[in-house]
């Protein structure tokens, strides 16, 4: 379960960087936030975990946390245009 929430922080980090790009309530915005959506269900499908009540708050919790540290990533780091 550990690694599965850590394997979901990390998936989210370059879509919550990408998502502090775009305006807010935009249609890329909400694609940064639902397109890793998939991937999430795949590593937890492949690690053979069902979503249980005592599973989804780690993983909804790991889930918003790279979101949100991609997101401050940005700031820190923002894309350099030339």
């Amino acid at each position: 379960m550990f690694f599965t929430c850590i394997v979901t922080f990390i998936i989210n980090l370059p879509f919550g960087y990408l998502r502090g790009g775009f305006k807010k309530l935009s249609f890329w915005w909400f694609a940064a936030i639902h397109l890793p959506v998939p991937l999430i269900i795949v590593v937890r499908k492949y690690f053979g975990l069902s979503l249980t009540w005592e599973l989804a708050p780690f993983l909804f919790g790991s889930f918003f946390l790279g979101q949100y540290v991609g997101r401050k990533l940005r700031v820190v780091w923002p894309l350099q245009k030339k």
